[in-house]
Protein backbone atom coordinates (compact mmCIF):
# COMPACT_ATOMS: atom_id res chain seq x y z
CA UNK A 1 0.00 0.00 0.00
CA UNK A 2 1.32 3.62 -0.38
CA UNK A 3 1.45 4.52 2.43
CA UNK A 4 0.95 8.42 1.46
CA UNK A 5 -2.01 7.21 0.15
CA UNK A 6 -4.23 5.17 2.36
CA UNK A 7 -7.44 5.08 1.01
CA UNK A 8 -11.27 7.28 0.68
CA UNK A 9 -13.78 8.61 2.26
CA UNK A 10 -16.70 7.65 0.36
CA UNK A 11 -19.39 8.85 2.78
CA UNK A 12 -19.74 11.67 5.33
CA UNK A 13 -22.44 10.98 7.67
CA UNK A 14 -23.97 12.83 10.09
CA UNK A 15 -27.02 12.52 12.39
CA UNK A 16 -29.21 14.15 15.23
CA UNK A 17 -30.24 12.56 18.64
CA UNK A 18 -33.11 11.03 19.12
CA UNK A 19 -35.28 9.00 21.79
CA UNK A 20 -35.56 5.60 20.90
CA UNK A 21 -37.41 2.31 22.60
CA UNK A 22 -35.01 -0.67 22.66
CA UNK A 23 -36.40 -3.14 19.18
CA UNK A 24 -35.12 -5.70 21.21
CA UNK A 25 -37.20 -5.02 24.56
CA UNK A 26 -40.41 -7.35 26.01
CA UNK A 27 -41.50 -4.92 28.17
CA UNK A 28 -44.25 -1.87 27.39
CA UNK A 29 -43.50 1.34 28.46
CA UNK A 30 -40.16 0.91 31.04
CA UNK A 31 -38.71 3.95 31.43
CA UNK A 32 -35.47 2.05 31.05
CA UNK A 33 -35.81 0.63 27.87
CA UNK A 34 -36.27 4.35 26.61
CA UNK A 35 -32.49 5.65 25.71
CA UNK A 36 -31.17 8.92 23.51
CA UNK A 37 -29.03 7.79 20.56
CA UNK A 38 -27.36 9.38 17.23
CA UNK A 39 -26.31 6.27 15.96
CA UNK A 40 -28.32 6.55 12.84
CA UNK A 41 -26.87 8.75 10.07
CA UNK A 42 -27.27 9.76 6.56
CA UNK A 43 -24.65 11.02 3.96
CA UNK A 44 -24.07 14.24 3.23
CA UNK A 45 -24.21 15.54 -0.14
CA UNK A 46 -21.00 17.91 -0.79
CA UNK A 47 -18.39 19.61 1.62
CA UNK A 48 -18.95 19.06 5.54
CA UNK A 49 -16.93 21.19 8.29
CA UNK A 50 -14.92 19.28 10.78
CA UNK A 51 -14.46 20.70 14.23
CA UNK A 52 -12.58 20.00 16.97
CA UNK A 53 -15.02 17.77 18.73
CA UNK A 54 -17.63 16.85 15.87
CA UNK A 55 -18.83 17.49 12.54
CA UNK A 56 -20.90 19.93 11.34
CA UNK A 57 -24.53 19.73 11.56
CA UNK A 58 -23.79 16.18 13.84
CA UNK A 59 -24.74 14.80 17.40
CA UNK A 60 -23.59 12.60 19.56
CA UNK A 61 -26.51 11.58 22.45
CA UNK A 62 -23.85 9.85 25.14
CA UNK A 63 -20.98 12.13 25.39
CA UNK A 64 -19.41 10.05 28.01
CA UNK A 65 -18.89 7.28 25.47
CA UNK A 66 -18.62 9.46 22.40
CA UNK A 67 -17.41 12.77 21.17
CA UNK A 68 -15.21 15.54 22.67
CA UNK A 69 -11.93 15.75 21.44
CA UNK A 70 -10.42 12.59 21.21
CA UNK A 71 -13.14 10.83 19.60
CA UNK A 72 -14.69 13.50 17.40
CA UNK A 73 -14.43 11.71 14.52
CA UNK A 74 -16.16 8.39 14.28
CA UNK A 75 -14.78 6.09 11.30
CA UNK A 76 -15.75 2.55 10.14
CA UNK A 77 -14.99 0.44 6.91
CA UNK A 78 -16.72 -0.33 3.90
CA UNK A 79 -15.74 -3.85 3.99
CA UNK A 80 -17.30 -4.10 7.70
CA UNK A 81 -20.49 -2.89 6.39
CA UNK A 82 -20.82 -5.66 4.24
CA UNK A 83 -20.15 -7.87 7.08
CA UNK A 84 -22.95 -6.17 9.23
CA UNK A 85 -25.08 -6.67 6.22
CA UNK A 86 -24.73 -10.42 6.12
CA UNK A 87 -25.63 -10.41 10.19
CA UNK A 88 -28.68 -8.15 9.51
CA UNK A 89 -30.11 -9.98 6.53
CA UNK A 90 -30.65 -6.44 4.83
CA UNK A 91 -27.98 -4.07 3.49
CA UNK A 92 -26.03 -1.54 5.78
CA UNK A 93 -25.90 1.61 4.01
CA UNK A 94 -22.68 4.07 4.61
CA UNK A 95 -23.26 6.00 8.14
CA UNK A 96 -26.23 3.32 9.68
CA UNK A 97 -23.73 2.09 12.44
CA UNK A 98 -22.67 5.75 13.42
CA UNK A 99 -20.16 6.30 11.84
CA UNK A 100 -18.59 9.77 10.34
CA UNK A 101 -16.91 8.56 7.89
CA UNK A 102 -17.37 5.65 5.70
CA UNK A 103 -13.41 5.01 4.27
CA UNK A 104 -13.51 2.43 1.60
CA UNK A 105 -9.97 1.29 -0.98
CA UNK A 106 -8.64 3.51 -3.27
CA UNK A 107 -6.83 2.37 -6.67
CA UNK A 108 -4.94 -0.42 -4.77
CA UNK A 109 -8.45 -2.32 -4.62
CA UNK A 110 -7.24 -3.33 -1.20
CA UNK A 111 -9.98 -2.92 1.29
CA UNK A 112 -8.67 -0.58 4.50
CA UNK A 113 -9.64 -2.54 7.62
CA UNK A 114 -8.21 -1.62 11.25
CA UNK A 115 -4.85 -3.02 10.37
CA UNK A 116 -4.24 -0.54 8.21
CA UNK A 117 -4.22 2.96 10.97
CA UNK A 118 -2.36 2.97 13.64
CA UNK A 119 -2.20 4.63 16.87
CA UNK A 120 -0.92 8.45 16.32
CA UNK A 121 -1.65 8.55 12.75
CA UNK A 122 -2.01 11.94 11.06
CA UNK A 123 -4.45 11.58 8.53
CA UNK A 124 -4.85 14.90 5.94
CA UNK A 125 -8.32 14.53 4.28
CA UNK A 126 -9.84 17.29 2.47
CA UNK A 127 -8.67 20.23 4.30
CA UNK A 128 -8.87 18.88 7.97
CA UNK A 129 -5.66 17.01 9.47
CA UNK A 130 -6.84 13.89 11.83
CA UNK A 131 -5.16 11.68 14.70
CA UNK A 132 -5.99 8.05 15.22
CA UNK A 133 -6.90 7.50 19.00
CA UNK A 134 -8.47 4.27 19.98
CA UNK A 135 -10.80 2.02 18.50
CA UNK A 136 -14.44 2.36 18.68
CA UNK A 137 -15.46 0.30 21.83
CA UNK A 138 -18.56 -1.09 20.80
CA UNK A 139 -21.60 -1.21 22.74
CA UNK A 140 -25.41 -2.20 22.67
CA UNK A 141 -27.05 0.94 20.50
CA UNK A 142 -25.32 -1.40 17.77
CA UNK A 143 -26.74 -4.45 18.60
CA UNK A 144 -29.83 -2.91 18.66
CA UNK A 145 -29.46 -0.72 15.34
CA UNK A 146 -29.12 -4.09 13.81
CA UNK A 147 -31.33 -6.41 15.59
CA UNK A 148 -28.89 -8.55 16.66
CA UNK A 149 -28.40 -9.48 20.37
CA UNK A 150 -24.97 -10.69 20.35
CA UNK A 151 -22.94 -8.53 17.92
CA UNK A 152 -21.02 -6.77 20.83
CA UNK A 153 -19.52 -9.83 21.90
CA UNK A 154 -19.11 -10.88 17.40
CA UNK A 155 -17.79 -7.23 16.64
CA UNK A 156 -15.06 -7.59 19.86
CA UNK A 157 -14.22 -11.28 18.76
CA UNK A 158 -13.84 -10.44 15.12
CA UNK A 159 -12.28 -6.69 15.57
CA UNK A 160 -14.49 -5.07 13.48
CA UNK A 161 -15.02 -1.97 15.72
CA UNK A 162 -13.75 0.97 13.54
CA UNK A 163 -11.51 3.85 14.77
CA UNK A 164 -12.09 7.25 16.49
CA UNK A 165 -9.98 10.41 15.51
CA UNK A 166 -9.03 13.63 16.76
CA UNK A 167 -9.03 16.61 14.91
CA UNK A 168 -5.40 18.52 14.60
CA UNK A 169 -6.68 21.13 12.24
CA UNK A 170 -10.00 21.45 11.58
CA UNK A 171 -11.76 21.75 8.09
CA UNK A 172 -14.02 20.69 5.49
CA UNK A 173 -14.24 16.83 4.03
CA UNK A 174 -16.07 15.56 1.66
CA UNK A 175 -17.47 11.96 -0.67
CA UNK A 176 -14.81 10.99 -2.09
CA UNK A 177 -11.77 12.88 -0.92
CA UNK A 178 -8.30 11.05 -0.63
CA UNK A 179 -7.19 10.08 3.06
CA UNK A 180 -3.04 10.72 2.93
CA UNK A 181 -0.92 9.49 5.80
CA UNK A 182 1.41 12.13 6.67
CA UNK A 183 3.18 10.64 9.81
CA UNK A 184 2.66 7.35 11.80
CA UNK A 185 4.58 7.37 15.39
CA UNK A 186 3.96 4.25 16.34
CA UNK A 187 3.50 1.41 13.47
CA UNK A 188 3.66 -1.42 15.57
CA UNK A 189 0.39 -0.35 17.36
CA UNK A 190 -2.23 -1.12 14.87
CA UNK A 191 -5.88 -0.76 15.91
CA UNK A 192 -6.05 -4.54 14.94
CA UNK A 193 -3.25 -4.95 17.30
CA UNK A 194 -5.13 -2.56 20.26
CA UNK A 195 -8.51 -4.32 19.36
CA UNK A 196 -6.39 -7.97 20.20
CA UNK A 197 -5.04 -7.03 23.57
CA UNK A 198 -8.80 -5.59 24.67
CA UNK A 199 -10.40 -8.92 23.83
CA UNK A 200 -8.20 -10.12 26.71
CA UNK A 201 -6.20 -7.49 28.81
CA UNK A 202 -3.80 -9.88 30.17
CA UNK A 203 0.17 -8.12 29.15
CA UNK A 204 0.59 -5.26 31.96
CA UNK A 205 3.73 -4.64 29.98
CA UNK A 206 2.11 -3.75 26.76
CA UNK A 207 -0.77 -1.66 28.72
CA UNK A 208 2.23 0.21 30.50
CA UNK A 209 4.04 1.00 27.15
CA UNK A 210 0.44 2.26 25.95
CA UNK A 211 -0.29 4.42 29.12
CA UNK A 212 2.90 6.63 28.01
CA UNK A 213 1.45 7.40 24.83
CA UNK A 214 -0.12 10.97 24.78
CA UNK A 215 -1.99 10.06 21.48
CA UNK A 216 -4.35 7.39 23.03
CA UNK A 217 -7.22 8.63 24.20
CA UNK A 218 -8.01 9.82 27.67
CA UNK A 219 -11.33 7.73 28.42
CA UNK A 220 -9.00 4.37 26.90
CA UNK A 221 -5.94 5.45 28.78
CA UNK A 222 -7.76 5.34 32.18
CA UNK A 223 -8.35 2.17 31.15
CA UNK A 224 -5.12 1.36 30.55
CA UNK A 225 -3.80 2.31 34.16
CA UNK A 226 -6.25 0.46 35.79
CA UNK A 227 -4.56 -2.51 34.04
CA UNK A 228 -1.18 -1.80 34.67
Amino acid sequence: MNLNRMGLVLSVNVGRSRRRRRRSSRASESEADVYETAIEKRPVEGGVFVGRINLCGDQQADLHNHGGPDKAVHAHFLVHLHWFSELAGWPIPPGYMGENLTLAASESGVELTEKDFCLGDIVAVGSARLQVSQPRIPCFKQADQLKVPDLVSRVVREGRTGLYFRVLGEGTVTAGDVLRLEARPHPEWTIEVLNRLLRSPKDPEAWAELAHYPELGVDLRRRVVEWT
